[in-house]
């Protein structure tokens, strides 16, 4: 065979041997690795980001925003597109407002990878400065920040949200379905020559804004109880405090405010002790505001009228081998169950709280909601400490009875004063009115449970003129008001400390009403280790007074003393000068004159009847049509009969 055939035999042999490697490459790649390759090259051309939707505005009940979305620019790198790390890392270091260390950013630049976070939601004057640079490999990209326009005010309740606009607390946890809408997607690409753009964010892939939260509280309120809060715990130098205030009628809360409190715009730089939400997490013993339950029982079970003679002693009780004291050492003696709640002797309610029994006294506590949560929405509320009556001590029916061997939250112990508020019923309270979208339409409504009968409308009527009584010339006081009747309970609690009361630390409280005949706030303040003074009549009664003072005017409120001031006046001197003695109008022959009920409320009614020192058999709700005996009648009985019909509205 002539050489120059050998010669294109090997060559031919030799293109067919290239031509097979070379399709044989290609089938491997484009087939075998197909997509092994096609990732590694989208990895190394583009990069998929989440883009942040707007997230839902918090407003309170007058639609002022508390929360919202501003729009801000992060800044990113490519790092393989920095031609000088160095220098670029030492020129993003010197802006003071994006707080960055300089190594750390040298390290993540000189990385080699294809993305880097530089400064997420960063301040507008930190990114004009660094888009003037124009520095190669940075980037810039649009986000939304969470703003907070009123800084600390109700930060407690709205809470605060991560830099990548999750809710990690208070109603922007509970909330996050309605508020945090939906991502969209951004695709960043890089071009032959290392630039970068962005692709997409539209269409599917375009983010859906989030919903608004309309709150029940009121920005004005909320201020006011922030404020007092606030002058309280620094003048006696407290640990902390809170004060919530309900309207009784329908649970809506108008403000909750917690002492120490943060700002949500800079949540990380306050202590998680200034993020708690005192009025549902914090648990405490009540101490004597929580005496309203053993005396609803004793009056829902007639055990006592107001005027009944209860034995106090000569200060002190036995049970079970342990003395318990009345406060200051006090030594009442014979009194009235009136005028036990009026100086809170403990003694006598203790004998009112044995007196139930353990079972049917039990039974109230958890009828008045202690040992359940309100249901409220916000996160981490507490339950309570209450046993029950099988694991109770010799001890427990008599200290339970004047707020001790109990732990309750600040809003339950608001809840169970509404109860006498509220004529007897327990109300749920609530904190979201609704959730509306963009165009104003409600998405959510906050359900309203039923409300739950407790005592008679009778009871709470009679408990409502004793409270009115603590106010006027017992221990609360410091909580009356110049033009409204307020109706309240103080509280002194001894903090436990290794298994017994400490004799200096104590918690301070007031709960109660205003007006008192038609309520329509309801207030309870607790200051926590107050120093300087201890009492609950002292420390936190003119917090509820300078609240509820300020609220009512902002609510228009009517005032209800200037009619009322000839008459109570002189009662609240008369009892004063003689507690033991009857406050019944008599006839000339010391008989009672029935007074005139017609027109009256059940509530009001009973309350002058009882007054009067009649007792009162009700039929029907609503006002009062007819009574027996009638009106201005001498009556040597004690009992009045009254008959009540639904009131008749104006155009009905």
């Amino acid at each position: 065979m002539p050489s120059y055939r050998r010669r294109l035999i090997i060559l031919f042999a030799f293109l067919t041997a290239w031509a097979l490697i070379v399709a044989m490459r290609l089938v491997y790649v484009s087939i075998i690795r197909h997509d092994d390759y096609v990732a590694r090259a989208r990895q190394q051309q583009e990069r998929t980001l989440s883009l942040t939707p707007v997230r839902g505005s918090i407003r309170d009940a007058g639609g002022r925003v508390l929360a919202e979305s501003v729009d801000v620019e992060s800044i990113y790198a490519d790092p393989q597109a920095i031609r000088d790390w160095r220098r670029t890392a030492t020129l993003l270091a010197s802006v003071t407002e994006l707080s960055l260390n300089r190594s750390e950013l040298e390290r993540r630049l000189r990385g080699g990878g294809e993305f880097a976070w530089i400064a997420r939601q960063a301040p507008a004057s930190a990114v004009a400065r660094v888009r003037a640079w124009k520095l190669p490999g940075i980037y810039f990209l649009d986000e939304h920040r969470r703003s907070y326009p009123r800084g600390s005010l109700a930060a407690n309740v709205i809470g605060y949200v991560s830099v990548d606009g999750t809710g990690l607390a208070g109603i922007e946890y509970s909330f996050d379905s309605y508020v945090k809408g939906k991502a969209g997607k951004v695709t960043l690409l890089r071009d032959a020559r290392r630039g970068m753009y962005q692709v997409g964010g539209e269409g599917s892939n375009a983010a859906v804004d989030g919903q608004h939260i309309v709150l029940t509280l009121d920005e004005v309120v909320q201020h006011v109880a922030e404020s007092a809060l606030a002058r309280t715990v620094k003048r006696y130098n407290a640990l902390g405090g809170s004060v919530t205030v309900m309207d009784p009628r329908d649970g809506r809360i108008l403000a909750m405010a917690s002492y120490p409190t943060f700002d949500p715009n800079r949540f990380r730089q306050f202590s998680p002790d200034a993020w708690r939400n005192r009025a549902v997490q914090d648990l405490y013993e009540p101490g004597s505001t929580f005496k309203i339950v053993a005396a609803a029982g004793g009056l829902e079970e007639g055990l006592v009228t107001p005027s009944q003679i209860l034995d106090c002693g000569p200060g002190y009780i036995e049970i079970a081998n342990t003395r318990i004291r009345e406060h200051d050492g006090n030594q009442y003696g014979f009194m009235s169950f009136e005028d036990v709640l009026v100086h809170s002797s403990n003694v006598g309610t203790i004998r009112v709280g044995l007196a139930l029994g353990k079972d049917r006294f039990y039974r109230y506590v958890r009828a008045f909601g202690f040992g359940e949560r309100t249901g409220l929405s916000l996160p981490g509320e507490g339950v309570g400490l209450l046993r029950e009556p099988r694991r109770w001590s010799k001890l427990s029916n008599a200290v339970i009875s004047i707020g001790q061997e109990i732990g309750v939250t600040p809003l339950q112990m608001l809840r169970a004063m509404c109860v006498i508020a509220n004529g007897g019923m327990r109300v749920e309270p609530r904190i979201v009115e609704k959730v509306v979208d963009d165009e104003g339409h409600t998405i959510y409504t906050s359900p309203q449970a039923p409300a739950q009968r407790v005592i008679s409308e009778k009871s709470s009527a009679i408990l409502n003129e004793i409270l009115k009584a603590v106010v006027q010339r017992g221990t609360g006081q410091s909580a009356a008001l110049a033009q409204y009747v307020v109706a309240g309970k103080t509280g002194t609690a001894q903090k436990v400390v290794r298994g017994g009361y400490s004799l200096t630390k104590s918690v301070a409280s007031f709960a109660g009403y205003a007006p008192a005949d038609r309520p329509r706030v309801a207030i309870l303040v607790v200051i926590d280790e107050p120093r300087g003074a201890q009492y609950g009549g002292v420390v936190a009664a003119p917090v509820f007074r300078e609240v509820a003072e300020s609220t009512l005017r902002y609510l228009r409120v009517e005032p209800s003393l200037p009619e009322r001031r000839l008459v109570l006046a002189p009662i609240a001197l008369a009892a004063i000068s003689h507690p033991k003695r009857s406050r019944a109008v008599s006839s000339p022959m010391g008989i009672p004159v029935v007074p005139d009920l017609k027109g009256l409320d059940g509530r009001a009614a009973i309350a002058r009847a009882t007054e009067a020192g009649f007792r009162v058999s009700a039929q029907g709700s609503g006002v009062v049509v007819s009574q027996d005996p009638l009106p201005g009648s001498s009556a040597a009985a004690a009992l009045v009969r009254i008959n009540m019909a639904p009131r008749l509205e104006k155009g009905s």
